[in-house]
């Protein structure tokens, strides 16, 4: 809101807020929490294929940093001089990062998230991803700096729709941007309202990577277990970037996966 005084009287403007504030608006950070090049289950390899569009009036140079359980790699540039509204496409993004990385790590095999920026603040792209085995895949977009895309203390999130029987698995990552170790709290709860297992905590490190399926971290014993949600508090870190968070589902028997995207509470 801007003011402007004229004769002695106040009038107030309404300002459009810069096209990077909102939570799936263009950036020159993007955040892909999850990529994949993996042997699946039952057959296959999950690869995760790419889009990047650039939507700033100055030209984006594309560089990337990957990570993963074990560190973090990079940086290595895809591309030099994306003009507004180009397109790149990236068919496995971590093969193409595993050709751009001379160091000795191995991608094959890997999952983890993928780090985007444009050069500068005046460039701005949107990252989208698919993740594929045969006939089966999800989607899944990447997000800017925007408070709303990330959990910190004071800003909870959920991911809804958990569900663990002898046919789906869960699993949920979260991914640590920022310089400062983050401390999360969670809690699984049913459609009663009532808490599946046990509560449980987990820190994750500066710049790191996590997953793991909930449903066994809470120490949930066999059974069937569907209509659940995950609470993610985080009770130590900062109340600047956050912790990004996602979740997937997948069938035991065809490896078909559903995204599921978490979401502000507060």
């Amino acid at each position: 809101m801007k003011k402007f005084l004229c004769t002695g009287v106040f009038f107030l403007l309404a300002v459009q807020p810069p096209l990077w504030c909102y939570d799936s608006s263009p950036a020159w950070h993007q955040f892909l929490p999850e990529a994949i090049w993996a042997p699946a289950t039952g057959g296959g390899t999950w690869i995760t294929e790419v889009q990047i569009t650039s939507y700033g009036l100055v030209p984006a140079t594309i560089n990337v940093y990957f990570h993963y359980s074990g560190g973090a790699r990079g940086s290595f540039q895809l591309y030099a001089g994306l003009a507004q509204y180009e397109t790149l496409r990236y068919s496995n993004i971590l093969a193409t990062i595993d050709a751009l990385d001379t160091g000795p790590l191995v991608y094959y095999g890997k999952v983890g998230a993928v780090w985007f920026t444009a050069g500068d603040m005046y460039s701005k792209i949107m990252v989208q991803a698919k993740t594929v085995n045969g006939n089966y895949g999800k989607t899944l977009p990447a997000v800017g700096e925007a408070s709303g895309n990330f959990a910190t203390l004071g800003r909870n999130m959920v991911i809804q729709d958990l569900v663990q029987d002898s046919t789906y698995r869960t699993f949920v990552g979260f991914f640590n941007p920022s310089g400062v170790p983050h401390t999360i709290q969670f809690r699984i709860v049913d459609a009663d309202n009532n808490t599946v297992g046990g509560q449980f905590t987990k820190t994750i490190q500066n710049y790191g990577y996590t997953s793991f399926n909930p449903f066994v971290e809470a120490g949930v014993p066999a059974g069937v277990y569907s209509n659940c949600w995950l609470y993610i508090n985080v009770t130590a870190g900062q109340a600047v970037t956050g912790v990004l968070g996602f979740g997937s589902i997948a069938n035991n028997y065809t490896n078909d996966t559903y995204a599921l995207i978490a979401r502000q509470y507060q």
